[in-house]
């Protein structure tokens, strides 16, 4: 009978290795498919830091911005399934482009594999302090009072179906006005161009505070942010929109690897310290999910998305 080390010997004279080297030992790198310093960039990097340290391994965060999130997505959808290219995704790159885009250059369903889930940044329906509400039920009834005077800017797409999910239901007359960059849509809405607006809590939260907007309602839950303001769904039955964000790897990628990682960010995200710099920026960490059940929870919101587009009558550009 030959010995193990002549095995191993044979082995080597073949090409193939002995023992698969343990996961990670050369750097990960974490693509954010959107710009530096946004709101996604900035929660991606606290996370990655974090989660290299556990790993002991670097991982690089790398900003592949761009048509809405695809050409980062893509560029990790066609990258080796070999667990050390990633997508920080968010609702948009996995679920809303695909009802808001006639050519989308994956699947976000099929083209990956679901890691882990981390968290989202929650949105308030804000209104100019010149429009006279102090509530979402005044809100419609000054819109239905006044058809057409009302405007709502959109610069993504979590700004366009909740504006348009809030026209729809109310039955109201609000139009719709397009930006190309969210700082320009916030501007304007700051200015009075635009009178109402569902804000993210890291661009809009100092708006509120201060008084420069007046926030009648959030979604998709409360925050101790803004105590006293109710939940969307709270005043308005049915409106259940909330943004998330996870990591994933591409299709393919071993489950020993997926499941690692898994457990990791579900460790790191326990982190005070980590729990207190997302907390900073307007994020709000969600309820830790298995690989699994963060698929079955990303195929649910994608036939939500698709009855949300169709009721608002969404045609894909």
């Amino acid at each position: 009978m030959p010995s193990i080390g002549l095995c191993v010997l044979v082995l080597a004279a073949q090409g193939l290795p002995a023992a698969r080297a343990a996961y990670p030992d050369k750097p990960v790198t974490i693509v954010v498919p959107f710009a530096a310093g946004s709101p996604t960039d900035a929660v991606a990097r606290v996370v990655a830091e974090a989660l290299g340290k556990r790993l002991g391994q670097s991982m690089v965060v790398q900003n592949r911005p761009g048509a809405t999130g695809m050409i980062g997505s893509e560029y990790v959808a066609r990258a080796q399934p070999d667990g050390y290219t990633l997508l920080f995704g968010t609702n948009t790159t996995q679920v809303a482009n695909q009802y808001f885009f006639k050519k989308v250059s994956y699947d976000g369903l099929k083209d990956f594999a679901p890691v882990a889930i981390v968290g989202g940044v929650p949105h308030a329906l804000v209104v100019n302090p010149s429009v006279p509400v102090n509530s979402v039920a005044e809100l419609i009834e000054y819109a239905k009072a006044h058809p057409g005077k009302l405007s709502f800017p959109y610069a993504n797409s979590t700004t366009r179906i909740t504006g348009s999910t809030f026209r729809v239901m109310t039955k109201t007359q609000i139009e719709a006005i397009p930006y190309k960059a969210y700082g320009q849509a916030i501007a304007e809405l700051l200015g009075g161009q635009t009178q109402m607006m569902f804000i993210d809590f890291s661009t809009g939260l100092s708006y509120m505070t201060s008084g420069k907007l007046k926030a009648l309602a959030i979604t998709p839950d409360r925050s101790a942010k803004l105590p006293g303001v109710p939940a969307m769904k709270e005043v308005l039955p049915g409106f259940e929109i909330g943004n998330w964000n996870g990591l994933f790897a591409p299709t393919g990628t071993s489950p020993e690897i997926i499941d690692r990682l898994n457990r990791e960010i579900r460790a790191v995200l326990e982190q005070p310290e980590l729990r207190k710099q997302v907390d900073g920026v307007g994020y709000e960490l969600l309820p830790p999910m298995a690989p699994a059940e963060f698929g079955k929870y990303i195929a649910k919101e994608s036939r939500h998305y698709a009855r949300l587009t169709k009721a608002a009558d969404i045609q894909p550009e």
